[in-house]
Order: C-alpha cells, then structure tokens, then sequence
C-alpha cells in the first residue's frame, strides 16, 4: 500500500491539470494538442518545477527539451538523459559514457571514498635507496626491472690476518663504517692462523656471510648499523661505528669503535660447522641464495664449501642451522649461482674440475643421493641432466670463479708443466647453453702478450658486458671482453699491486683487494681502454685473503632479476574515532610471459607496530588481474588494519638463456580508503 501511495501522490503533483488526468497512453503520438505522455497520461508538457512553460516540448519531463529555456534534451523519451552528466551510474549526456567527470576520487559514487595514486598522472614513482631497489622509471614514468638500480652500496672485506671484515662505503670518499671480529682468537698476524677470514658473500638485503678458513665458521653480519636488532637483548643497538669521523674505524677495542667479540650486534648469528663439516681446516666457498617463496616472501640460505673435507651445505640464512650437506663434486675453491639455481664449484685439487650441484633439486639428503655424474669430457653433456655432477676443464686449473648475466661460468685459471715456468695464467669461459662443441673457451694470456709468472685470482663481471681478472701478483687488472675473451687490457696503472679478489659496486666500479692493505678502483669507460684507476683506497685492511662476491652485485645480475618498490601511505589521520578502511588496490600493468608483479601490504596505527609486522600478501599479477580487496587479505591474515598501509611491490622477471633480459612495467597503481567514524 505505501508504494502503491507513493506512486498516486507523484503522479499527481506530477499533473497540472486542472486535477483531471488525461487519456492512457503509452507514447507522445497517442496524445493530441501538443500534450506528451507522462506516467501513462496524456497532459500538457512541464518543467522542472511542476510548471507548464508555454512553447516548451519536455515529453520525458525532465525539464529540458524542445524550445524549453533550460535547453534542449539529448534523449527526451528518458528522463535519466539529459544534458548534464550526474554520478548515478547512467549516460546522462547521451554520449556513450556513463559517469564522466562526475567520478569520486575512487572512481566511484562514493562521497566518502579518497585514493592514492602513484604513478603518471598521480604521484610520480620515485625509487630510490631508502624505498626501492633494483627497480627505476622508463621514459614513460613507469616502474621497471634496473638490474644497475640495485643499493650494492658497500663492499665487505676480510681483514683476513686481524680475524675480522670491514664494511666500506663504495661511494666516495670510501669511507670505513663498520669492522667486526669473526671470532674470538684476533690479531694472529698470519694467514691461516687465528680466525682467518677469507670468503664473504652478501645477499639481496645486504649483508654479508662470511667464512673463516681457520675455525670452521660461518658469520651473518647485517649491514643496518645502528638499526641492527638488539641482538644481545640489553635495550640498546650496540655496533661498530666511526666516532671520530675520520673515515677508519679503530681496531684497538678501547677507542670504542669496534667491539669485543660477541658484543656487536650487528653480528646477528655464527655457526660452527664441525657437525656438518668434522675436522674441516678450510672453509673456502661461501655462497649466499634466495630463493622465492609461494607467498613472494624471499627464503634466505648459504652455501658453504669444505675444501678438506670436500662437502657442500647448505645453510639456513636467518637461522645459521645446517639444512643439507652432501659430498662436493670438486674440492671447493669458490662457488658461483646462476639464475637456474645451479651451485658452480670452481676446484683445483689435482686435475682441474668444475663442479655443479642443482640446488632445486638437492633439498636433503635423500634427493641428493644420487651419485656424482663424472663427465667424460669438457662439454659435460651426458651430466646436464644430474643434481650433482664433476665436469673435467679444458687443461686449465680452476681458481676464482664467477657467473656473467648471460649465465656463462668465468674461472680464473692457470697451467702447470710449463717448462720454465711455475705458473701459466689462463682464462676459462663455460657456457652450459651453447651448441655442442662449444661450451668451453680457454684464453692463453700470454700467448696474447698478456704475461705474468702467477694465476688469475679473483674474477667478477659487470653489467655491461665486461670481465674483470685479478692478475696476481704482478700482471694488474684485466679487462676482458665477455662476448670475445680473446680481447683482454692490462690496466695501466695497476700493475705492481698484489691483486687478488675482485667484485663489482652499484656504480659499475671495479674494486681490486690486494695483499698489499689497500683496494685498487677502477672506473670503466666505454671502450676496453678507458679507465680511471684510484690506488690507496680503504687502506686500513690488514691481510685480505678475500674472495667471492664481496658487494652483492654478482648474484644480482647472474640470477633472476627481483626489485621492490615500497610507499607509506597515511589514511584517516591520528583522529581516534576514525577508522581507516582500506578498500582497493587497482593497478595498470604490462606483463610479457616470464614476468610478474608481487603486491604486498603492512597496516598498522604506528611505525613502530609496522616494522615489528610481517607482509601480508594481496596477489601475484599474473594470474591475479586489478582490483585486488586490501581489507579482506589484512582480515583474512587475522590483522586489524590501522590509519598506515606499507605498499610493497615486488617486480619479477625469468631469465632466458638468450641474452635478452625482459621486464614487466607497472605504469600505476590507486590505493583507495574511506573514513568513517569508528563503532565501539
């Protein structure tokens, strides 16, 4: 009945007719005298008001149309059209588009609803290092895969003879920021003596994992400095610092600025390995690895290498527990990853070998019980198939070793039995995918004119297509060409220094760590030939028996491209009695087969209560498509979401064994929000 009232007094107040309704009719035509059909009656036309406008043809009564002062009507049978666009979900101006320029800031109806845009035509994507990593912006402002944009911002060395590594800023002035011991017995004086540092690997957060040679230890220094955890729980960040400014931290214990060990907080965990590795003299690979879990969360682990006891294992990196520990396929010297997961072993012990374990597949010791596949030959094809396999070198003997972003195994190597010579330095490049025949590159250095008495010691590769060799002791820098190895310079200007581990910075910069307590950094230019070397950098190292890759930057560019992108964005303010409700995360993506876009959230009312929170996961893109429901993951992770949503968007892309490197773009991304007043 009250419908039924409703609809009467309407077509009523609607009428103005004297108070006499007017024929039934369906359309205008079934009216005569200029009437129009309004509410299945025929009566006069009106306006907006109620009122009749003499001239005026408004047959859907909206108060426009034909010779009507408040102008025409773009749809007359429809009441709903008009001229004027309103935010009702309905063409109001007749052109095809509902809504246009009447959309709330959600891009919606909702008065209540507010957004944050970022991106072209919103708030510009800004990476940079306090919120992104391994991500920049294209011409276009979109977000991209930079394998070059990654914060490698520090070199970790081994101060191998004092039993401690220092961290060095890569920009200039290099200035020494932190020194840590690595284990109780310091200031040895000698290599393989006291602690005896040697190997540091750093992951894709930054810190570093270090292994001693004498002890039998394995280390997890974080690079946060003073915003290391409060490992030793005292209620303060206790760590290395620099107190005096003078760019060298003090290794003598009473000057405050280097800590006793045990003491350090940054010094999040050290292992033992006797266990896993009983008796082992030689801790001489290190490795670190991530590894992508369902969720997108990274699994951190490292690997390390037996040299006497010829065992691999594999190492919790959050925790320091052994995971995996099988017989090496090599006695292991150095270890490189490649973007397939393949653990390389670069070993020497008698004939030259290279290693190779398929660290997807050895998971424990079950799955790594097959036996070691023992190549017939250099090319190794009859192994590709193993988790483990031992793939003889081309007369050459293994010493550093690296993997390129092109995923070819460099070595630095040598020969023995060369009459009236003790050592005959070589190069060797392995490429697992190359047409059969031609895996292995071997470079005779001094039959190119490129000759020093000794071994090529540390290698490391650069984004640009380069390959750098420590010619120890006497033959410098070498510059290589990575496409033909054949095309290798002598660095002027670092021969005479005892170069001997090698690793690459953010900036492309070439850090040599000599016997000699100094680095040598090399800035490239853009042929073979230009370079700019800097000699007496980080000179307070003592003994630095240093190998791996001491930046970082090495398992960047070798494995599958990864970079993050992270936004605060603030809700409703500190106001009490609202509410942030956080509703859709809405995103424009490219995303060419191979790639994906992880997007993650933290919510919380403080920044404090943000960084004590684990990430939420929302999707994966693909499959997921826009919009994703912000409030339901955060309810459905059993958290109440507060006025700070933390935005994580992680970029990911698979490597193919082409040189060709793809990216997904994120062009821009909306997180949308209302206010409303909180119920108790």
């Amino acid at each position: 009945m009250r419908t039924i009232g409703v609809f009467f007094f309407f077509a009523l107040a609607a009428c103005d007719c004297g108070g006499t309704l007017g024929t039934a009719c369906e359309t205008a035509s079934d009216c005569s005298g200029g009437d129009v059909c309004l509410d299945g009656r025929c009566q006069a036309p009106r306006r907006s008001d109620g009122g009749t406008e003499p001239g005026c043809v408004d047959r859907d009564g909206d108060g426009r149309g034909e010779g009507c002062s408040a102008g025409p009507d773009c749809n007359d049978d429809d009441p709903t059209q008009h001229a004027d666009e309103r935010c009702d979900g309905v063409d109001n101006d007749c052109d095809g588009i509902a809504d246009e320029g009447a959309l709330g800031a959600c891009g919606d109806c909702d008065p209540l609803c507010m957004s944050s845009g970022f991106g072209p035509g919103g708030r510009p994507f800004e990476p940079g290092p306090d919120n992104a990593d391994g991500v920049n912006v294209d011409d276009d402002g979109a977000l991209v895969l930079d394998s070059e944009r990654i914060n490698t911002n520090f070199i970790w060395i081994a101060n191998t003879t004092e039993g401690s590594v220092s961290r060095f800023s890569t920009t200039p002035p290099y200035a020494e920021v932190g020194r840590y011991f690595m284990g109780p017995d310091i200031f040895a004086g000698a290599q393989f003596a006291g602690n005896d540092p040697s190997r540091t690997s750093v992951n894709t957060a930054g810190d570093a994992f270090v292994g001693n040679r004498n002890g039998n230890r394995i280390t997890r220094i974080s690079v946060l400095g003073g915003a290391c955890p409060d490992t030793n729980g005292d209620g303060r960040v206790t760590t290395s610092t620099d107190l005096n400014g003078d760019g060298v931290i003090s290794n003598d214990v009473a000057a405050g600025e280097m800590l006793p060990w045990g003491e350090d907080d940054c010094v999040l965990w050290t292992r033992f390995l006797d266990d896993v590795l009983p008796g082992e003299a030689y801790v001489r690979a290190v490795a670190a690895q991530d590894v992508e879990g369902p969720d997108g969360e990274l699994r951190e682990y490292v690997w390390v290498g037996g040299y006497g006891t010829n065992r691999v294992v594999k190492v919790d990196g959050r925790t320091g527990e052994p995971i995996v520990a099988v017989e090496s396929p090599i006695n292991p010297y150095g270890f490189a990853i490649d973007a397939s997961g393949r653990l390389w072993v670069s070993g020497n012990a008698g004939a030259g070998f290279l290693g190779v374990v398929d660290t997807n597949r050895c998971l424990d010791a079950a799955s790594c019980a097959d036996a070691i596949c023992q190549a017939s030959g250099p090319e190794g094809t009859e192994c590709d198939a193993a988790v483990r396999a031992r793939i003889p070198t081309p007369g050459i003997l293994p010493y550093g070793i690296t993997v390129d972003f092109e995923q070819r195994v460099w070595i630095g190597a040598y020969r023995t039995g060369i009459p009236g010579r003790t050592y005959y330095p070589h190069l060797g490049r392995y490429q697992r995918d190359a047409a059969p025949g031609s895996r292995w590159v071997a470079v005779d250095l001094p039959a190119l004119g490129v000759d020093f008495d000794f071994v090529v010691n540390g290698i490391a590769a650069d984004a640009r297509g380069y390959v750098y060799g420590a010619a120890w002791n006497n033959g410098g820098i070498l510059r290589i060409e990575a496409d033909n190895p054949s095309n290798v310079f002598q660095i002027p200007g670092t021969l005479g220094t005892t170069n001997k581990g090698m690793a690459i910075d953010a900036e492309g910069k070439v850090w040599s760590i000599t016997m000699d307590n100094q680095a040598v950094v090399v800035e490239p230019g853009a042929t073979i030939t230009e370079n700019v070397v800097t000699t007496g950098v980080a000179t307070s190292i003592r003994g630095s028996y240093t190998y791996s890759d001491m930046t970082g930057l090495q398992l960047r560019l070798a494995t599958n491209p990864r970079g993050y992108y992270r936004h605060l964005v603030e809700g409703c303010g500190e106001d009490s009695d609202v509410r942030t409700v956080w509703g859709e995360l809405r995103f424009d993506a490219e995303l060419p087969t191979g790639t994906s876009i992880t997007f993650r959230v933290k919510s919380a009312d403080t920044r404090a209560e943000l960084d004590a929170l684990d990430w939420t996961p929302l999707a994966v893109a693909p499959p997921a498509t826009s919009p994703l429901s912000i409030d339901e993951a955060l309810m459905a992770a059993g958290l109440t979401p507060g006025n700070l949503l933390w935005i994580e968007v992680v970029l990911q892309a698979e490597r193919t064994s082409t040189t060709e490197v793809i990216t997904p773009r994120l062009r821009a991304f909306d997180l949308t929000y209302t206010c409303p007043p909180r119920i108790e």
